[in-house]
């Protein structure tokens, strides 16, 4: 994998991309249920986790909310 694509596709995540699927991933793990809306689309994103549990993604339909993090 070429690193200087993996930076290219990092930075076109904006800094309120990632704070707002930090706080999806709050919201769903103290209330059980998630509050946040995407300011483009206007839809709650969704909270996968991989069935080994390592991996946890957030993201929306049209992907401007998106997290994707590894949890071992």
């Amino acid at each position: 994998m070429d690193i200087r694509q993996t930076r290219k596709e990092l930075l076109a995540i904006s800094p309120q991309s990632i704070m707002l699927a930090k706080q999806a991933r709050r919201e769903q793990r103290e209330n059980g249920c998630v509050t946040v809306v995407c300011p483009k689309c206007g839809k709650h994103p969704e909270i996968v986790t991989t069935l080994g549990g390592e991996r946890t993604i957030v993201s929306c339909e049209c992907g401007f909310v998106y997290d994707g993090e590894i949890n071992f």
